[in-house]
């Protein structure tokens, strides 16, 4: 169950993040920009670890899924016209040939990334819900706050440099309340953390009672 709901998650994000570009209404485009978004990737695997049994099986599974993600992506792209190049064997110059090298090259490299960072992500996953089999809140927030904090970089580093050079009316936004989100939901968990363990020290304090009644002498 834990692979099937990974990688059918990989395959989403992978085939409708460049199916839904083409479409040029606001809300596929919101959609698109955010599946292609880097920490979508990273949320891949995130979830991959996050429902698996043990580390082990978090980082495999979480390399698998987002190896499928990337595969899904550019599978995509080419069924929709990219990786083609002219036909400098045609004498009209009008013909177009599909380019394996361009495409297998932009395959392995991202398969590449996926193999590092994926199980990277994988075992934040899994340990945000284990916490080192301890489950408690402060061992687990760390790990909790990976995906929150990889959403703030990405779109603060794209505001500041994409969001100018592309369809403001969209891109500019889905930044924008995707960073506004992840700020919300981390502080979100570093207040349920630190209500959770004070509630478990003060539950630790409490000496325990006993209901059996005293016999008398």
């Amino acid at each position: 169950m834990a692979i099937t709901i990974s990688l059918g998650f990989g395959l989403i994000v992978g085939i409708f993040g460049p199916l839904l570009e083409p479409m040029g209404n606001p809300v596929s485009d919101a959609v698109s920009v955010t599946l292609v978004a880097g920490w979508m990737y990273a949320l891949v695997a995130y979830i991959a670890g996050w429902v698996a049994r043990s580390w082990l099986k978090a980082a495999l599974t979480a390399w698998g899924a987002l190896v499928v993600t990337v595969i899904a992506y550019y599978v995509t792209k080419a069924t929709q016209g990219d990786f083609r190049v002219p036909d400098f064997d045609d004498p009209t110059n009008h013909a177009e040939v599909f380019s394996w090298n361009e495409f297998l090259s932009m395959v392995v490299v991202w398969s590449i990334f996926a193999t590092v960072l994926g199980p990277l992500c994988g075992l934040a996953g899994y340990f945000s819900r284990t916490g080192f089999g301890t489950r408690r809140p402060l061992l687990q927030l760390p790990f909790r706050l990976v995906i929150p904090v990889v959403v703030i970089v990405e779109t603060t580093k794209r505001l500041s440099v994409e969001a100018s050079h592309q369809d403001g009316g969209v891109v500019g936004p889905v930044w924008t309340i995707a960073r506004l989100v992840a700020v919300a939901v981390a502080l979100l968990l570093i207040v349920l953390s630190v209500v959770s363990t004070r509630c478990s020290s003060r539950a630790a304090d409490v000496p325990p009672t006993s209901d059996a009644n005293p016999v008398p002498r």
